[in-house]
């Protein structure tokens, strides 16, 4: 029983002579401080900040609520152009027929024009949507989204 309470006596004076390591605080032997290594390091901070900025564009696009506010916006320009349109039938009257008759098929050209570039944008949307879920990431799908952007802006032709 003596030899088991000099050995834990031992253990307990070892460990409390016992020396823990310095926590490194200093910089790393690798990390130089050549103006070429901070400029490679700023370009690299700089790419991941894209990608950050590239992510978080790729969720905003296939969040739902980008369609279901295009699909809004598509039904409220559709309802003030047959509210517009009925206006100018109950305005012209009897007396000008044959101008509401033109009048009324430019009204629906228009409508259907109307329609279809928001419908070719819905279009567009989707297959840009479709591309960036396609792609992978990385800085190159960042880049990617410098190239189409242009595609979605474009004016449609009058």
């Amino acid at each position: 029983m003596k030899a088991l309470w000099a050995v834990l006596l031992v253990t307990l004076l070892t460990g409390c002579l016992a020396e823990g390591e310095p926590e490194v605080t200093d910089q790393l032997e690798w990390q130089s401080n050549q103006p070429w290594e901070q400029a490679l390091n700023r370009f690299w901070d700089y790419l991941r900040w894209v990608q950050t900025l590239s992510d978080q564009v790729q969720e905003e696009l296939q969040s739902s609520q980008v369609t279901q506010e295009l699909t809004a916006l598509m039904e409220d320009t559709m309802t003030e152009v047959k509210a517009y349109k009925k206006e100018l039938e109950e305005q012209l009257g009897p007396v000008a027929e044959e101008t509401r008759a033109r009048l009324g098929k430019e009204v629906q050209a228009a409508q259907a024009r109307l329609g279809a570039d928001m419908e070719d944008l819905r279009n567009r949307l989707g297959q840009y949507r479709n591309n960036i879920h396609i792609q992978p990431g990385g800085p190159v799908s960042s880049t990617s989204l410098a190239l189409w952007w242009p595609l979605l802006n474009k004016d449609s032709p009058s």
